[in-house]
């Protein structure tokens, strides 16, 4: 059976910034944070782990959260 609703986009994404990659945070609506660092200045591979990283974190916090 299949839904009708889309799923909801990424909280994470990979930009080009003005100097380099970015990992943005749609919920923040600015650089995402690596503790108090902004994701910028990257290569495009440290961008894809810090995406991947902070996507699967964030995951687990809406899992942890649901369950309470």
């Amino acid at each position: 059976m299949m839904s009708d609703k889309t799923p909801p986009a990424p909280r994470f994404l990979v930009r080009q910034g003005s100097k380099g990659r970015m990992v943005y945070d749609r919920e923040r609506k600015a650089p995402a944070l690596v503790g108090t660092n902004p994701a910028v200045n990257l290569t495009k591979e440290q961008a894809d782990q810090i995406e991947l990283r902070l996507a699967a974190e964030w995951g687990h916090k809406q899992i942890a959260a649901r369950a309470h």
